[in-house]
């Protein structure tokens, strides 16, 4: 059985429809669906949202093994690292992103410098063609 089936049993269990639990984990109904199909893969983000919003326990998810869901002290502050290092994640990523815009900007703007002056040399150089062939 694979993790996107036992993702349905969790929703199916909890007497959920799509719509009502893909939110949960911050999914619309058909990115939800997508990955019970198995379209798409239980992501890292998915499952920390499963073990923090349902107590899921991810080695159930994962392997079948155990009980499927927990709620002990320390796997919730486990969660709350992992969520916290994910945040900081995208955060470094988002930064990264902007950095990356910025400086597409900056070669564009460069670029657009680059063939301005191209178009102006090459109408000097027809200026110059011209007067040639005029004498």
């Amino acid at each position: 059985m694979t993790e996107n089936q036992r993702l349905k049993i969790i929703r199916k269990f909890l007497k959920e429809t799509q719509e009502d639990f893909g939110p949960s984990l911050g999914l619309t109904q058909a990115g939800y669906s997508d990955i019970e199909r198995g379209k798409n893969s239980v992501s890292g983000r998915i499952k920390i949202l499963l073990k923090r919003e349902h107590n899921i326990n991810l080695r159930w998810l994962e392997t079948g093994e155990g009980k499927m869901f927990t709620a002990t002290i320390e796997d919730r502050e486990m969660d709350s690292d992992k969520l916290g290092s994910e945040q900081h994640f995208f955060e470094r990523l988002q930064s990264e992103i902007e950095r990356l815009q910025n400086e597409v900007k900056r070669l564009s703007a460069e670029n657009n410098s680059y063939c301005e002056l191209v178009r102006s040399k090459n109408l000097i150089i027809e200026n110059l063609e011209s007067r040639i062939n005029q004498k």
